[in-house]
């Protein structure tokens, strides 16, 4: 039970959890002043407490990995070859306008990863990531369906709540302790919903 999200939330930095919980309850009842400071905090928090990742530096394997694509790069047509070489496209291709794209899209597809949040990261484990189950794996059936509502209703202060925390972990990335608990406000709420759609669905086939 411990390795469960709020725990370890609240195992390691009890104010962050406090505000995880007035950001939820204002999301759920609609307490707009509320929900602008609650989300303004959690997104210090989130982006003090997580180590940052370069967008553009490289380590020893991405160096030669990146070496190795740099030689790829070789047209066979002799023109082809003049225009690449004479405007430098491989560097354009490979170099830190491209590499930050590359990790901009890797923080943003690891932040909407349902496996990360209840699977615990499985089968796609993270290498650098100490991933841990956050929250149990029947609950992605609720949080699926109110997703569905959540969009087709358009409940906004979830869907700006989701959407901020997800632009900050894509450019700050992951690598947090406690996770990416700035979304769970989010999670909580979208599966509350969710929970009871597939509640009122099952009483009306009895």
């Amino acid at each position: 039970m411990n390795e469960f999200w709020i725990f370890k939330i609240a195992s390691v930095n009890f104010i962050v959890l406090l505000v995880l919980l007035l950001h939820t309850f204002s999301i759920f009842f609609k307490f707009k002043k509320l929900f602008v400071i609650s989300l303004l905090a959690l997104l210090f928090f989130q982006y003090k407490t997580t180590t940052p990742q370069s967008l553009t530096l490289l380590d020893n394997d991405e160096q030669r990995i990146h070496q190795i694509r740099l030689k790829e790069y070789n047209p066979s047509n002799h023109y082809l070859r003049v225009i690449f070489f004479r405007l430098d496209l491989k560097f354009f291709l490979e170099g830190s306008f491209s590499t930050a794209l590359d990790r901009l899209q890797r923080n943003f597809f690891e932040g909407i990863d349902l496996n990360v949040y209840f699977f615990g990261g499985h089968p796609r484990q993270r290498v650098w990531a100490s991933d841990f189950e956050k929250l149990p794996y029947f609950l992605v059936i609720p949080f699926l369906v109110g997703l569905y509502q959540t969009l087709i209703r358009k409940k906004y202060l979830i869907l700006i709540s989701a959407s901020s925390a997800i632009a900050l972990l894509t450019v700050i990335g992951h690598k947090n302790e406690m996770g990416p608990f700035v979304l769970l406000p989010s999670i909580l709420v979208i599966i509350y919903f969710g929970t009871i759609d597939v509640w009122q669905f099952l009483k009306s086939i009895r």
